[in-house]
């Protein structure tokens, strides 16, 4: 299993490396932030449905209050946990990061008077989820398990 899981590692670093040997040497690689939650849905709501909301309501209002970055959702079936999802938050430039979290060290003015904009479009998901939790993902056996399958 972990020569497998290995494998797949150096299969992902040699395509990876072929792709920054690609790009013009001028380019400046972006950054990518990752979070996962598990939800109590309401009664008579369904996974999809939350998702559905997330991906028209919540991600337009992230993407116009942090130009320069990306939200995408994500909820594979090949996760453990039920009522689980991911997201991923994809920045073009360094610069565009460190302008939101500048130094690493928290959110900049700017950045927290925008998650506050984006937080009351939120607000408007508690009507189909009771709870929220921020899981970490344990990607070494979440990848020897889709390398089994």
């Amino acid at each position: 299993m972990k020569t497998k899981a290995f494998l797949l590692l150096c299969l992902f670093i040699g395509i990876g490396m072929t792709q920054l040997s690609a790009q013009k040497s001028n380019y400046e690689s972006g950054a990518v932030v990752f979070d996962s939650y598990i939800v109590t849905l309401r009664p008579d709501i369904t996974m999809d449905q939350y998702l559905d909301f997330l991906k028209t309501k919540y991600v337009p209002e992230y993407d116009k209050y942090f130009p320069g970055s990306k939200m995408i959702i994500a909820s594979p079936d090949s996760w453990k946990k039920e009522n689980q999802y991911g997201f991923f938050i994809y920045f073009e430039k360094p610069q565009v990061y460190d302008k939101y979290y500048p130094n690493k060290s928290g959110m900049s003015a700017e950045a927290k008077a925008n998650w506050e904009k984006v937080e009351l479009a939120k607000q408007e998901g508690s009507k189909f989820i009771l709870d929220s939790k921020r899981v970490e993902i344990e990607w070494e056996k979440w990848m020897e398990e889709l390398i089994d399958k």
